[in-house]
């Protein structure tokens, strides 16, 4: 693997495990994904802004990427139910968002796209970010990992470039707040298994973006 030029295109923290404990069982309430990589991902979408310290969901979007930066459903408008209003009222959540926040920079009036992932091994080397090594379209793009269950695979890849060897790889553990500057570098993630054939494997995460 080569080194990253710049240490700041990829940052490292853990989030307080009490926070990620607060947030685990949203997961198990997340809906049906009704797109091509329904087999493989649940998900939730919203956007939110931070105003008084509370989470305050905007309008609902169609969640939309161009195919130039999505090669495997790119230009396909997905409508996605929004994280509970239970979820985003708990301090859990906010922490998480808060922790973006303040790594990133951002200003208060910038809108905060977060997305709600449980990705299942389903069946030999299902990959968790099914277009290949990418960039996002955004300035900042986080992995939270909450919980992984019967997994094994599903690291985090960093490349200088498309066409490079990774320059970083790194198990998505429990409460990892891996933030990274998505118009500089690629990411991707390692095909996943599961450990025991018999019962489930997933791997649950955030994935925030601003």
């Amino acid at each position: 693997m080569t080194a990253l030029n710049n240490q700041n295109l990829l940052q490292l923290r853990f989030v307080n495990q009490a926070h990620i404990e607060a947030v685990k069982p949203s997961f198990a309430n997340l809906p049906a994904n009704p797109y091509a990589d329904g087999a493989f991902r649940k998900r939730r979408y919203s956007v939110i802004k931070v105003q008084n310290d509370e989470l305050v969901l905007q309008a609902t979007k169609a969640f939309v990427q161009d195919d130039s930066i999505n090669t495997f459903q790119g230009n396909v408008e997905r409508t996605y139910e929004n994280l509970e209003s239970s979820l985003l009222q708990s301090e859990g959540m906010k922490s998480i968002v808060n922790e973006f926040r303040a790594i990133t920079g951002i200003d208060e009036d910038r809108d905060i796209e977060i997305h709600q992932f449980r990705m299942l091994a389903i069946e030999s080397d299902t990959p968790p970010a099914p277009e290949g090594i990418h960039q996002d379209g955004f300035d900042h793009v986080c992995i939270c990992g909450v919980s992984h269950e019967n997994l094994e695979g599903g690291e985090l890849l960093v490349y200088e470039n498309k066409q490079a060897e990774p320059c970083f790889k790194m198990e998505i553990k429990d409460g990892m707040f891996a933030l990274i500057k998505d118009r500089e570098v690629w990411h991707n993630a390692t095909p996943m298994n599961k450990i025991d054939a018999s019962k489930d494997g997933y791997l649950d995460c955030f994935v925030l973006t601003a």
